[in-house]
């Protein structure tokens, strides 16, 4: 009898620690998240994300962009560079924006 109450408790221990790494988000779910939330919440097409990192609470921070004003060229659409604060479950905790710019002012100048 002893062998099953441990096995159940490991098994318990096995479905708890699955079920806290579930909740906890990688690099390649926020940046999904991310893309998801840019347009909702700005109202304008995502473009694309610059960075993600951890943050010191645990959280996320995500630098993405996107296009605020579409045109013709497309070299001349207005884009916007938003940072985002995600908590560690992946909630948002805040925004703003960082920089607005025209698409050809990109060009050459971060790479």
């Amino acid at each position: 009898m002893s062998h099953d109450p441990q096995s159940e408790t490991e098994s318990d221990l096995d479905e708890a620690s699955g079920d806290s790494e579930a909740e906890e988000l990688g690099v390649l779910d926020v940046r999904e998240q991310v893309a998801d939330i840019s347009e909702t919440l700005l109202g304008h097409p995502f473009d694309g994300i610059t960075a993600v990192e951890r943050s010191d609470n645990g959280g996320w921070r995500a630098v993405f962009e996107v296009v605020e004003r579409s045109a013709v060229p497309d070299t001349q659409d207005m884009i916007g560079r938003y940072e985002l604060h995600l908590s560690p479950s992946g909630e948002v905790q805040g925004y703003s924006l960082q920089q607005r710019f025209k698409r050809s002012e990109l060009q050459g100048s971060e790479l």
